[in-house]
Formats: structure tokens, sequence, C-alpha cells
């Protein structure tokens, strides 16, 4: 699929039930998820010696604002939102690695452009339910982090993986000592010819 020939591949940790977020926050607290997270989304190599750049991140706003409402490092950042002032709100407009956009369409086409000028392989959609439902059509791989427990009354979800999807590659069980939680990693991928 791809966008603009770039690849599109979507980053998350689910429980079993599908939850993702509870109360605009994670569900858990799991150490080696998040560096699993920041080791895929910052695996581009520097094209430039002096490049700071090591991947693209689109994310929704409330995803943003869960993470304290700063952008992530080493990560062009691309925030969607409907609210037109959103980046003078923020005090984003002099950063330039955030841009705020308004449809999920404009910040695939800013990223893929991005994306070539630097030579990235990848843009990662890492969140919330509405981004990931949204950029499903165009998404090439999924990375999912499978939590092995049901969260009551989450109010984040990940969607429903659609057929087009295979499951390629599967991790050994992991399992957090502070938490207790048991997880393992997961790589889908879009079927040729889907």
């Amino acid at each position: 699929m791809s966008y603009a020939g770039t690849q599109v591949a979507q980053i998350a940790a689910i429980s079993n039930n599908r939850c993702i977020g509870k109360g605009n926050d994670l569900p858990w607290h799991i150490p080696n998820d998040l560096k699993h997270f920041k080791a895929l989304t910052t695996s581009e190599t520097d094209t430039y010696a002096d490049s700071s750049v090591k991947g693209i991140v689109i994310m929704g706003r409330k995803t943003f604002e869960s993470m304290g409402s700063k952008p992530l490092p080493k990560r062009v950042n691309f925030i969607v939102t409907t609210q037109m002032d959103y980046e003078q709100q923020h005090n984003l407009v002099d950063n330039k690695n955030v841009y705020v956009m308004h449809n999920l369409d404009d910040a695939l086409t800013q990223a893929a452009n991005i994306a070539h000028g630097l030579k990235f392989d990848t843009i990662w959609v890492i969140g919330g339910e509405k981004i990931f439902k949204s950029a499903m059509i165009f998404t090439d791989r999924i990375e999912l982090t499978l939590v092995d427990t049901d969260i009551e009354n989450g109010d984040a979800f990940f969607p429903e993986i659609p057929g087009g999807f295979e499951q390629t590659e599967i991790s050994d069980s992991f399992s957090d000592e502070k938490s207790g939680l048991s997880y393992k990693f997961v790589t889908y991928r879009l079927k040729d010819g889907e």
C-alpha cells in the first residue's frame, strides 16, 4: 500500500481486549515496551552527518497531550487536530520538528515529503484510536505489543486488524518485573497484492 512511496507503519501496545488507553494515559508502565517503541521509531539512519532526526511520527492531539504535550526527541512530530490555534496555544510555532495538521491526509503528505528528503523508509503512526483507524487504509505494517491483561473501563481501543494483514513475526513472551505483566511483540504485514 504505502503513502507516496513511503511505508506507513502503526505501533501500539494493546491488551487482550484491544485497550490502548485509559484516562488519556497508557494502562500500564512497561519500560521494555517503551524502549522497543523508541528503537523502532528512531531506527532510520542519518542521511546527513549533522542530522539529529531519526524518525517521523504522526499522532492525534490527545496522544500528544498524554505525553505531556512534549514532542518526541529525535523525531519529526506531526500532531493532527481540528483546533486551528493549537500551534500557538502550545508554543509549537518555532519548533522545526513539530507540524500541526488539521487532517490525516495532509499529515501523511507532508510526512512523506520529509521522508523522501531524509531518505527515510517509514512513517510511524503512534495513536490514538481515531488516527489508527483512519490510517489503516494506508498502512503496510503493524507493530503490536500484546500485553496479557484485560483492562476494565478503558476508553481507547486499537481497531480490528483487517483481513489483508498476516502475522509475520512473534517474539517470545517477556515478563515485566514490576507489574508482573507478560507481553510479546508481534508484527503484521500487508499481504502481497492486497
